[in-house]
């Protein structure tokens, strides 16, 4: 028997070289020696459809559907019968099989730290028990309900290293991964790439721009092929109306993924292992202001610390007869207030929205709490201090001069 790993570089270095023919015996050998592996069987099933034997190809998918039903992979399981669809659209298997999958998953389970992976086959048990119910976006439907949702998906295929979206592009849709593994993208305010978010089947993004209709402010990348189930705006306002509980579960990922995002961004919580962002997304409390409106005055006594978590914020330093003596704008990903939260001394300046505005509000407590856990966060907003500091000793000299 073959190493499985050669033969895997082998398939691979075939389909690099467009040698379709060649690719489809190595992965057909790997499959017959891995036969639980349903992501290689799947790849068999592309390969033949790609060399235009759509029969065997159907013939595959179904073996696979009814695999990954099964053993309760149903969002995978959406995904291939989304595929058989596109090649025989008068096919009924679709139909038949998710509502027997509707009917027979199991609501009781609640752990919801479960994660179906394919990978995972010790406990045939668990993966049983894990279905549409670990899914948030889809488990309060069952039944017709959920078929008649499911028919309204749209499938889209984006091969491995591509861009799905990227920054300015429109929030036409909501994605919802069915196999395959993607990864979301931000530029941190040192002007670097950072991952901020991966992401594998059954979980859902795009939900900012989508939720807020404007364009994407991040990328993402299709970290292995994925097939992809796309929800647009005009069927998730009809289920919306439905199923209002699915605006609520948006809602919820949507503030923890842009919290995430702006963790990130941030060089205060560089020092943050990325596991260890979304515990601390816990801590913050998102507050809203509009345009003109004072978000902090200087001289106030304050023991709180916000970050930016969507638009632009005016820092205005005065003197004490009211004349500002510095000025400058602050934008998404960074932070103000962390004079007053570290030193307890009064606001050492005045904010103001710069246009519609979303902060995200941690406490003095809240946040010894993790700088108990994370020391690095504290001295770089002790380091941001010293150079606000700086900034306005400067400002100050400058106006000295000019005066």
């Amino acid at each position: 028997m073959s190493n499985s790993k050669d033969l895997h570089n082998k398939a691979l270095q075939a389909l690099l070289a467009g040698n379709d023919a060649q690719a489809l015996q190595l992965f057909i050998q790997l499959h017959e020696q891995q036969p639980d592996d349903l992501r290689l069987f799947t790849k068999v099933a592309d390969l033949r459809r790609k060399m235009g034997d759509s029969a065997a190809a159907v013939k595959d998918y179904i073996d696979i559907a009814n695999a990954y039903s099964a053993t309760g992979y149903a969002v995978q399981a959406i995904a291939i019968n989304k595929i058989i669809l596109r090649i025989d659209p008068s096919n009924t298997f679709i139909m038949n099989n998710l509502q027997t999958l509707s009917e027979e998953r199991d609501f009781g389970f609640d752990d919801d730290t479960f994660r179906p992976s394919i990978e995972k086959k010790d406990d045939p048990e668990e993966n049983i028990h894990a279905g549409l119910s670990d899914t948030p976006l889809l488990s309060s439907m069952q039944g017709e309900q959920l078929n008649s949702f499911i028919n309204s998906l749209q499938l889209r295929h984006i091969n491995g290293g591509e861009k799905i979206y990227q920054a300015g592009d429109d929030g036409t849709y909501l994605y919802l991964i069915g196999m395959g593994e993607a990864s979301l993208h931000t530029i941190d305010i040192q002007g670097q790439d950072k991952i901020f978010s991966r992401l594998t089947e059954g979980d859902f993004f795009g939900e900012r721009a989508f939720m807020s209709r404007l364009t994407q402010t991040c990328d993402a990348v299709a970290e292995t092929d994925c097939n992809l189930l796309l929800i647009d705006r005009a069927t998730f306002d009809d289920w919306v109306e439905k199923f209002p509980e699915m605006s609520a579960t948006v809602e919820t990922f949507y503030r923890q993924r842009v919290l995430a995002r702006i963790l990130a961004m941030t060089p205060v919580f560089e020092g943050v292992p990325s596991y260890a962002r979304a515990a601390l997304a816990d801590q913050f409390t998102l507050r809203s202001f509009d345009d003109g409106e004072m978000i902090l005055q200087q001289g106030d006594i304050g023991d709180t610390f916000y970050l930016i978590r969507s638009g632009l914020v005016t820092l205005k330093v005065s003197n004490p007869l009211g004349e500002t003596i510095f000025s400058k704008t602050i934008r998404e990903g960074d932070f103000v207030g962390e004079v007053a939260l570290l030193s307890g001394r009064p606001r050492t300046a005045s904010i103001y929205a710069q246009g519609k505005v979303e902060l995200m509000e941690l406490s003095r407590s809240n946040f010894e709490q993790i700088t108990e856990q994370y020391s690095s966060v504290k001295s770089v907003v002790e380091e941001y201090i010293r150079k606000r500091a700086q900034e306005t000793i400067t400002a100050l000299r400058q106006q000295s001069k000019s005066s």
